[in-house]
């Protein structure tokens, strides 16, 4: 722990003095665990630097680690401004920085909640993933800017078309998931036509100048209602599966898998494989 006075310092130079110290105390202390056990803190006194001073240089120099107290006066400022950092770095580690879907991560969490939901409910659970078609030539062809803007594009019509308690997320390079609770695989597929259907009438300039072009997506789809046994990368496997089928037998389309509740049905009817994945996939 370390205090000491010293005259007020122009921002440029207490910006260097705290990077340089940030640097080697990174390079000392990794930052591992949680454990506050066996942690300090270490202060540093600078005269004459407002919390709006410390906001513009935290932002600038992305001293986000660093909490700032006043010696004298109100505390509420500092605390507000660290509240507010704190915020953004949680937000940050669940939403994917180009397009703001959430990520891998909260994607992760968020099926392995909804699948347990739909155990103790028997509600249907509906999993759509996404695949950018022919996306490696957009960028070898127009740039990763031009790429950049397909995929916040796709990104935003995606999140338009999801309901409050649904997740869209980027689920890697161009390829997207949707989390859909309560949505059984009719509904689903209309959702996903539609969307489609949107994304081919989208027209993105080229960078040239020279016209346009268009971009198509293919989407596996599957769905879960609670009865078969089955975990979350089985399930994810389903729609994987489904999704290289859209994927070989021409792109542009929803292919739904083979759901795992349809071999469930008593077989005491007359009624066809394929009519059971319709009649008891839900609306």
């Amino acid at each position: 722990m370390h205090t000491e006075n010293n005259p007020k310092l122009p921002l440029d130079a207490l910006a260097k003095e705290l990077a340089s110290l940030q640097s080697e105390l990174g390079d000392l202390f990794p930052l591992s665990g949680d454990d506050a056990s066996e942690a300090v803190w270490v202060f540093r006194q600078f005269q004459g630097i407002t919390p709006a001073d410390w906001k513009t240089l935290s932002a600038q120099r992305d001293f986000s680690g660093w909490l700032t107290l006043p010696l004298d006066g109100d505390a509420y400022p500092h605390l507000k401004q660290f509240q507010e950092t704190l915020e953004r770095l949680a937000y940050q580690t669940e939403h994917d920085p180009l397009t703001g879907l959430a990520n891998r991560r909260a994607f992760d969490r968020t099926l392995d909640i909804e699948m347990e939901r739909s155990k103790r409910s028997r509600t249907p659970l509906s999993l759509a993933i996404f695949d950018l078609d022919n996306f490696k030539s957009i960028n070898d062809t127009y740039g990763h800017q031009k790429g950049d803007e397909v995929l916040e594009t796709f990104a935003r019509m995606l999140k338009d078309t999801t309901r409050r308690y649904d997740l869209a997320a980027r689920y890697g390079g161009e390829e997207f998931a949707l989390i859909m609770a309560g949505s059984g695989v009719v509904k689903a597929q209309r959702l996903l036509n539609r969307l489609l259907s949107e994304l081919r009438l989208v027209e993105f300039d080229k960078p040239d100048g020279a016209g346009s072009f268009s971009v198509t997506c293919s989407v596996g789809l599957t769905c879960f209602k609670g009865s078969a046994a089955m975990d979350v990368e089985e399930f994810v496997k389903l729609a994987d599966d489904a999704l290289y089928e859209a994927k070989t037998s021409g792109k542009d389309q929803v292919r739904v898998s083979k759901l795992p509740f349809a071999d469930n049905v008593p077989n005491d009817t007359l009624v066809h494989a394929n009519e059971k994945q319709f009649l008891f996939g839900g609306k």
